[in-house]
């Protein structure tokens, strides 16, 4: 029951409404001593005579005095107030009556503080400890943004808000209305002062003055007017949004459709730091604590209309946004049915409207007035400002006042710019339904050939169609024919990767296929772009995987004579689900499962089921892909299967490993488990796959006891060559648990890592590795207390079966060098040692040592501070060794202008593979390295990645002349520029065997155009990698040319130059490079057009086995 004064607060508020439009500015407000009262300042004027010694009162503080007492009057009274629709003049409710919590979810998660309602926003804090006083509000359509801002406004109005005192001003502003050039102080009198009653410029004087006590929230960055931002015409309020100009140190917080989102998180508007808070919208309990509001007095109805909508996942899914469970409640209240479509929604909403305030109108009337609207509507939307607000003149005028009579168009009276004047803008009341109306004339007889064809064009040349998603669904609604056909082509057309389904437009198209309803098979196009060879979904929503399964259905009924024939393409299944809330996986296990086992020709199977609530806590569930339900004897190729981040119970791994008892050469990954550990008895069960070949428990938190079970179960598993156990800290001071390692007799790699041993651990880990005969490969990286003792390392003598030694990371230093080399050199096995990421920082004579580890072939020392003076050593240490083949010095800047040092190399006479990528080279260094390495018979390749000083190096590349036997050179991200090419083209013509050359992320060779002809004279060349350089369109017409003329040239890759889009009839020049059997032009950003060029090249190329885009 309200209480006396919120029944008098209410009373109050019900007495102020008016019956004006949505949004329309309010009129007969209280000023100075009226209705609101006096300020405190004013008061005091008044209470007596002012003397001369008296100080003035501040104009200033008198302005926002004034202001606050207006905005607090308007937030408190018809601001308080929610139409339940804007349509609905009379039938409102008060905003505490109806509103009820969203679930927010925090989206960077580097900023101090959490997130679980709008308070915790302005609390959010730096790294630094600093307040952040930008935030975005991020969420769909519908999901109550704009009422969780009216919300914040209202109390800050009434005061009852801890976090919101320190306001003296708050600002709610709609987007909408603003333009790039919008000031700040016009759009706060445009939308919600009178001139009349407060200064201008006593106000801004105010607010610059006092920056932080005042907040603006902006309303729906997604409806700007300004749609192609140019930052020289940003005015104020641009400019406030990005820390710049007056107003700078204002608190702003900012909505958006996620669509809209990367534009407003650029540079050029909001440099982090900001908060970003994902708007989630509701979830179970608040769909019913929401509709239990909603029908206070009716029960009955509350219970049937809850009842129908967990009868249905579509409208479960559609509950979650409070704009569509208020039109549920809406329609619910009036038939007591609801439709299973956004469309068929939007529809019946719609029906309701008109006949609501126009009864005598008829269903085709309706229709007629929608798609006279929907002509403007969508036309606004495809303008390239993205009109939202028209004028009168745009419309019918008997069209425009019965939509405005039935409330799904408003009208408010704005004034124009630098004029007293004013004039009436007409919005929609809300996009979606702008984005419904289009689509109802898109779908009419209405819609003539020639405007098909500017919609085609429009979407054919939209780089990105995730902003247009509610308007394209819409189209699509209840129609399954050309037009939707047409929207699925040119939403697949810019699919980058078949099987990406988290890929945006594929999701987009998944989507208007479900609103089409189609009762047929998919096209062809949409199902190949979904069931690939391998299949990824991340992140999806609730309503996109309704889709899928819809998409499946479809696919399953339709091709009931080999129902499985387009599942069979899937080799490859990704899951990886990063989600708020429950996950969809949760609801559709079973149904999903029963998909998979269509893949009958499924080889991996990789799950990451990282499921979070908004308060970040991981929701506890059981393994929601149903393994009950999968007929894994049916899978008979499946031969990878990852397992993360499972909440397993008691009787998971038996299900698990039941059911994946059968499968041969099994690998299972059942890293990220945390609930593992101490599983005891139930580790038995492993025992069961007799043919696992390799199961990894990284980062499950095992500790001693899960190892001796471990260790038991796995004993007589005679296939099992490989366990990982790396990332469990927790395995640390084990102690006497290790020594049931030994029991693992057919064990050939184990991995260790990363799990903080101790000497005190190594101990009975090396006596039980010593009784483990077929154990060649050991990992113990990433133990930094493994540093010291150095008498120590004499245990791993015992080990005499290893071949390769992993102590990268272990913060070993040169004293410990000769103590771990001694002990090495009496392990008459290694081969390869990796002693990478230890600062090895002192003269380096301790390296020398190495010669000790006669057999040695593969030496890792990338990341060890080396300088100069340890090349000799090292030179010194492998010059005898017979075997000795590669050897990576990656990573090591400080090796840089070691000059003449670098000729040591000469003297590693058998060493094949040679790595010194990022190495900060100079010119003089390389002299010194190309005259050495000219000198060594066997030398196959050579890595200089990332040595960027090489670049524009003229007198440099003539000495790769000399190294005639090498076979592959890696040039990239060298900063190499169009004149290398001439000099490294006539370096490397001279090497008969050089068969790969890969100068990628080298961007200043972009533009290169003739300079690329100088490839030609590379004749032995068979591979040539030029991905992410971006290269300019016309680079093709010369690289083309170039590679014409080079015959033993069958492989090119251009990857990742999203440069290369729209460049038209310049594909056609593909066809010369007649030689190729493999070209990638995998991302880049490739239209609908390229592609069909591409494949009409493709077409002529009689070599190409293999075309990746």
């Amino acid at each position: 029951m309200p209480t006396g004064s919120e029944e008098r607060r209410r009373r109050s508020s019900r007495s102020q409404e008016d019956d004006s439009e949505q949004g329309t500015p309010l009129t007969g407000m209280p000023t100075g001593s009226e209705e609101m009262g006096q300020s405190s300042t004013e008061r005091g004027q008044q209470s007596g005579c002012s003397t001369l010694h008296e100080a003035r009162p501040d104009p200033a503080q008198l302005a926002a005095d004034k202001c606050e007492e207006t905005l607090k009057y308007i937030y408190q009274n018809t601001g308080s107030y929610v139409q339940m629709m804007p349509w609905m003049d009379d039938d409102k409710k008060h905003i505490m009556d109806i509103y009820t919590k969203l679930q927010l979810e925090k989206g960077d998660y580097d900023l101090k503080g959490k997130v679980e309602t709008y308070e915790d926003i302005f609390e959010i804090k730096s790294r630094d400890g600093h307040p952040i006083i930008r935030a975005i509000l991020r969420g769909l359509a519908g999901l109550g943004k704009t009422t969780l801002l009216d919300k914040i406004a209202y109390d800050w109005a009434c005061g009852s808000v801890t976090v919101l005192k320190k306001y003296k001003l708050v600002f709610v502003l709609k987007m909408h209305s603003l333009t790039q050039d919008s000031d700040v102080i016009d759009s706060v009198f445009d939308q919600l002062l009178d001139e009349k009653d407060i200064d201008k410029e006593e106000l801004k004087s105010f607010i610059t003055t006092q920056p932080d006590e005042v907040l603006f929230l902006l309303d729906g960055f997604d409806e700007f007017k300004t749609t192609e931002l140019d930052e020289t015409k940003f005015g104020s309020l641009l400019k406030m949004l990005n820390r710049k100009g007056e107003y700078d140190k204002c608190s702003v917080l900012v909505t958006t459709r996620p669509s809209h989102y990367d534009k407003l998180a650029k540079g050029s508007l909001i440099e982090r730091p900001f908060v970003l808070v994902n708007v989630l919208g509701f979830n179970k309990d608040d769909i019913e604590e929401y509709v239990h509001k909603f029908y206070s007095e009716e029960s009955f109805r509350a219970s049937g209309l809850l009842e129908r909508i967990k009868s249905s996942e579509v409208l479960y899914d559609l509950a979650r946004s409070p704009m569509i469970l208020l039109l549920m409640c809406l329609l619910w209240r009036v038939s007591s049915e609801l439709p299973d479509t956004m469309s068929r929604l939007y529809d019946e909403a719609l029906k309701y409207i008109f006949k609501r305030k126009i009864k005598m109108i008829s269903p085709e009337e309706i229709s007629k007035l929608i798609i006279a609207i929907g002509k403007v509507a969508l036309r606004g939307l495809l303008a390239s400002d993205q009109t939202l607000s028209f004028r009168e003149e745009d419309f019918d005028p008997d069209v425009l006042r019965m939509a405005i009579r039935a409330g799904i168009l408003t009208s408010q009276r704005v004034q124009k710019k630098k004029s007293l004047d004013t004039s009436n803008s007409v919005y929609f009341i809300h996009k979606t339904f702008q984005e419904f109306c289009a689509a109802k004339f898109f779908q009419s007889e209405d819609f003539s050939e020639k405007d098909d064809e500017q919609f085609a064009k429009f979407f054919h040349q939209t780089r990105k169609s995730v902003g247009f998603d509610y308007l394209l669904r819409f189209c699509c609604g209840d129609k399954d024919g050309r037009r939707t056909n047409s929207i699925l082509q040119f939403l697949l057309d810019k699919v980058e990767h078949a099987g990406i389904l988290h890929d945006g437009n594929l999701q987009l198209a998944l989507n208007c296929y479900f609103e089409s309803q189609s009762q047929t098979l998919p096209p062809l196009q949409l199902i190949n772009s979904v069931l690939a060879y391998t299949i990824t979904i991340r992140d999806f929503s609730s309503d996109y995987f309704t889709s899928l399964m819809y998409f499946f259905k479809n696919v399953t009924d339709h091709t009931k004579a080999d129902e499985n024939a387009y599942f069979e393409k899937v080799h490859s299944l990704e899951i990886h689900s990063v989600v708020a809330r429950e996950s969809s996986l949760l609801r559709f296990g079973a149904q999903f499962a029963c998909y998979v086992n269509k893949m009958t020709h499924l080889s991996e199977l990789n799950v990451d089921l990282l499921v979070k609530n908004p308060t970040g806590q991981r929701i506890e569930r059981n393994c929601v892909l149903e393994f009950s339900s999968l007929r894994m004897n049916e899978l008979t190729q499946l031969k990878n299967v990852k397992l993360y981040n499972f909440d397993f119970a008691s009787n998971d791994t038996k299900n698990i490993v039941g059911a994946l008892s059968h499968i041969p050469n099994l690998y299972l990954n059942l890293s990220d488990n945390v609930t593992l550990t101490g599983s005891g008895d139930s580790w038995t069960h492993l025992a069961a796959l007799k043919n696992v070949g390799e199961i990894k428990f990284s980062s499950c938190n095992l500790k001693g006891d899960d190892v001796e079970h471990i260790a038991m179960a796995v004993s007589n598993l005679t296939n099992l060559v490989k366990l990982d156990l790396s990332r469990n800290k927790t395995l640390a001071g084990s102690c006497s648990s290790w020594s049931s390692l030994a029991k693992m007799k057919n064990i050939q790699q184990l991995c260790l890592s990363a799990c903080k041993l101790t000497w005190d651990d190594m101990d009975p880990i090396s006596a039980a590795l010593s009784n483990m005969p077929n154990l060649v490969e050991l990992d113990l990286s990433y133990n930094k207390n493994l540093t010291g003792s150095c008498g120590s390392w004499s245990q791993f003598e015992n080990m005499r079966s290893i071949k390769k030694l992993i102590l990268s990371g272990c913060s070993l230093e040169e004293d410990n060098i000769e103590h771990i080399v001694m002990a090495l050199g009496n392990m008459p096995n290694l081969l390869a040692l990796d002693l990478s990421s230890n600062m090895l920082r002192y003269d380096g004579e301790a390296l020398s040592h190495l010669k000790k580890i006669k057999n040695l072939q593969n030496l890792d020392l990338g990341y060890c501070k080396l300088t100069g003076d340890h090349i000799e050593h090292i030179a010194r240490a492998l010059k005898n060794m017979s075997d000795f083949v590669e050897l990576d010095l990656s990573h090591n800047p400080t090796l840089s202008a070691s000059g003449g040092l670098w000729s040591q190399f000469s003297e590693i006479k058998n060493i094949q593979v040679l790595k010194i990528i990022s190495c900060n080279l100079t010119v003089g260094d390389m002299g010194y390295i190309t005259m050495a390495l000219s000198k060594i018979s066997n030398l196959d390749e050579l890595d200089l990645t990332g040595n960027q000083a090489l670049g524009g190096s003229d007198d440099l590349w003539s000495h790769l002349a000399e190294l005639k036997t090498i076979r592959k050179l890696c040039l990239r991200s060298c900063n190499l520029i169009a004149r290398d090419m001439e000099h490294i083209a006539v370096a490397l013509s001279n090497l008969p065997n050089l068969e790969e050359l890969d100068l990628s992320y080298n961007e200043m060779l972009a533009g290169s155009s003739r300079s690329w002809s100088h490839l030609a004279q590379i004749k032995a060349l068979g591979k040539l990698v030029l991905s992410c350089c971006k290269l300019k369109r016309f680079d093709i017409k010369y690289i083309s040319a170039a590679l014409s003329n080079m015959p033993n040239l069958v492989e090119l890759d251009l990857s990742g130059n999203f440069t290369l889009a729209e460049a038209r009839r310049l594909w056609s020049l593909l066809t010369d490079m007649k030689q190729l059997q493999i070209l990638s032009l995998k991302s880049c950003d490739l239209t609908a057009d390229d592609k069909s060029r591409i494949r009409l090249a493709q077409s002529q190329m009689t070599n190409l086995v293999k075309l990746e885009y």
